[in-house]
């Protein structure tokens, strides 16, 4: 290389004692050198089974990737569905234990919803353990939805309701009338006991 000398007045380039040194004027020779760095043979890149293995892995992430983004999606419009089938029996359960009249709950019917189309409901009506207060089971059926992909089914609800206008309907008016008795005595019962 090259050695500059220290004339101020001109710039005098001498050759270097070695290849790869460049000296400046009052500096030591060897804290600037440069060298050449020794490069290890074969580190010069990746193998060709190492990108295979990574390209390999890539495709195998973005497989499982994609195949969850669209099972997220179906199971979605399953979940929204079902919510719009669900909200729908709610609906009609609602409107149908609305009714107060023995007789409209007792023949069932049919009621018209947004979602399943028509709903065919019965019912069993039978008095409880409580004056008054009547279990009845609900039977809704209904046919399904081929645009949301819902079966035709059949979904159960009992329900408890306090209806005092019941009673006087010949097929409760009895069973009002035995249950009576059977408060009565055992109210009795207790009285008789406590003052004993």
């Amino acid at each position: 290389m090259l050695h500059c000398s220290d004339n101020r007045s001109s710039s005098v380039v001498k050759p270097a004692g070695t290849a790869n040194e460049i000296l400046l004027p009052g500096i030591e020779r060897s804290r600037f050198a440069l060298r050449e760095s020794p490069k290890p043979r074969g580190v010069m890149g990746y193998l060709l089974i190492e990108v295979l293995v990574a390209l390999a892995l890539f495709g195998m992430a973005a497989v499982y990737l994609v195949d969850g983004a669209f099972v997220a999606a179906r199971f979605s419009r399953h979940m929204k569905d079902t919510r719009e089938m669900e909200q729908d029996l709610l609906w009609a359960r609602s409107k149908i234990f609305g009714k107060h009249d023995y007789e409209e709950i007792r023949d069932g019917g049919e009621i018209e919803t947004l979602t399943l189309g028509e709903i065919r409901w019965d019912t069993q009506v039978e008095l409880s353990t409580v004056v008054d207060v009547y279990k009845v089971t609900l039977t809704l059926e209904y046919d399904g939805s081929d645009e949301l992909e819902i079966e035709s089914g059949e979904k159960e609800s009992i329900m408890y309701v306090l209806r005092p206008t019941w009673s006087k309907h010949g097929d409760l008016q009895s069973d009002r009338a035995r249950l009576l008795e059977d408060k009565r005595k055992k109210i009795r019962e207790i009285v008789e006991d406590r003052r004993r």
